[in-house]
């Protein structure tokens, strides 16, 4: 697979990838289980081999992973990549664009399968669907796949949110979300983390790439939908219930899928030693760690980026 020119990036998205894109993109909105709407992107494949889900992060959106959708497109995979409620161009139960609110980290779930059922099974036509997350986006995969346990055939994690890093021990962060949502207030922003600063240097940000960071950095500056910046203290409580969840004795059993676990060699967003705990409970699971990468690790320079891709095709191309 050939990576992006990373010297000429902004032109090589400007000029090639993002008008390519923009040719086969279809871009909709389904209405999920409670109405609400969902939008989504897809790249359709004539001659598909296989269709993939690729879930974002949080705070982030399916425009982000734009560079990722081409490259799974150009592998030969027809891509369907939805915005999370609460991001991007879908449903958001506030008009404060920087905070992220959740009840409950189901509804993520239960959104994923509506737009499974009603749209990517129909255009798959029978191909395996597999799924590419990153963050959040793998909490979602892991809730739904426990779930419906048939119907993603191969996952990839990256940097999964098996438990976020709240800046305070866990139990401490779980007591106080509980109490503050208690007393009504679950959506108040958490302190520090829900205004979009767009003075953002790549240097404090999750990714390794300047080129790459910067890019989507100022698509943030113009575009208040991409601004989201951080949680409220009932998203945080959704969160660590919905960890809770996932290790579930019952739950983990179901996950038998082949799956892919990619760790960045420096993580401040999520507590590596959750995807550790993960991936001793679940047998299916392998485990890499790409040198050199961040968080964001689809954010890294190319010399990391080789690794990490080689990585995730040849697990798909695996019989």
């Amino acid at each position: 697979m050939k990576l992006l020119d990373e010297k000429n990036y902004e032109a090589v998205m400007k000029t090639e990838v993002e008008p390519f894109l923009e040719s086969i993109r279809k871009d909709g909105y389904i209405d999920s289980f409670d109405g609400k709407k969902i939008h989504f992107e897809s790249y359709e494949h004539e001659d598909a081999r296989a269709a993939v889900l690729v879930l974002h992060g949080f705070t982030e959106s399916a425009e982000k992973f734009r560079e990722v959708s081409y490259y799974f497109f150009k592998e030969g995979y027809s891509v369907f990549a939805p915005d999370l409620r609460g991001h991007g161009k879908s449903y958001r139960t506030s008009k404060k664009t920087g905070t992220v609110n959740a009840d409950s980290f189901d509804d993520y779930a239960k959104d994923l399968e509506v737009l499974i059922s009603k749209v990517v099974l129909p255009s798959a036509e029978g191909k395996d669907l597999y799924l590419y997350s990153h963050s959040l986006g793998s909490t979602v995969a892991l809730l739904y796949m426990q779930k419906n346990p048939q119907i993603i055939k191969k996952a990839v994690l990256s940097s999964p949110m098996l438990c976020g890093n709240m800046g305070m021990p866990v139990g401490i962060a779980k007591a106080v979300a509980s109490v503050l949502c208690t007393l009504g207030g679950k959506n108040i922003s958490a302190p520090g983390r829900c205004k979009f600063d767009p003075g953002q240097m790549v240097e404090n940000s999750d990714d390794t790439s300047e080129e790459r960071f910067n890019y989507y950095h100022e698509k943030r500056k113009n575009d208040s939908l991409l601004q989201t910046n951080g949680p409220s203290f009932g998203w945080v409580k959704a969160s660590l219930k919905a960890r809770d969840s996932i290790f579930e004795e019952e739950n983990i059993s179901k996950l038998t899928m082949p799956i892919l676990l990619l760790k960045p060699q420096e993580d401040r967003q999520v507590l590596e030693s959750w995807q550790d705990k993960f991936a001793e409970k679940v047998k299916s699971v392998r485990v890499v760690k790409i040198p050199g990468s961040k968080h964001e690790i689809f954010g890294s320079e190319n010399k990391t980026l080789e690794k990490y891709y080689g990585e995730i095709f040849s697990f798909l191309g695996e019989e």
